[in-house]
């Protein structure tokens, strides 16, 4: 399967040096990831309000749901330096109760960025079938 996840500035530059080599999802409401990626997926980076700048595949991945405050900060706490989150957009997140962990593996910079007009508001787009009308390349 293929998936085009968004990242706040800063996030796909750490993926490309190493420093972040977990990648986490988090959200309120069962939406794309959770469920819906599995180890050996493709996953391009997509720069929020930018291109494509490359991709990774995805290695082990974890779902967890149902959680409450106590149980995230301890699953990021013992995550936290390969996550390599901010304090404050881990903060943003905090009250989240559906939780995806995504192992990164192969991260591939791409020599010239992919331009795409992306028509869904969300995070993560999984593409092929009718998924995929989501977004337009150039």
């Amino acid at each position: 399967m293929l998936h085009l996840a968004i990242f706040t500035p800063g996030y796909i530059t750490k993926i490309f040096t190493g420093q972040k080599t977990i990648d986490a999802r988090f959200s309120k409401i069962q939406c794309a990831p959770f469920g819906n990626i599995e180890k050996g997926d493709l996953v391009l980076m997509k720069k929020s309000g930018g291109a494509i700048e490359g991709y990774f595949v995805a290695g082990n991945v974890k779902f967890y749901k149902n959680l409450t405050p106590d149980k995230l900060k301890e699953i990021i706490k013992k995550n936290w330096d390969a996550l390599a989150l901010s304090e404050k957009f881990w903060q943003e997140r905090v009250s989240a109760t559906l939780l995806t962990l995504i192992d990164i593996k192969r991260p591939t910079k791409f020599r010239i960025p992919v331009t795409v007009k992306k028509r869904s508001l969300s995070g993560w787009v999984m593409l092929g079938g009718e998924s995929q009308k989501q977004i337009q390349l150039f």
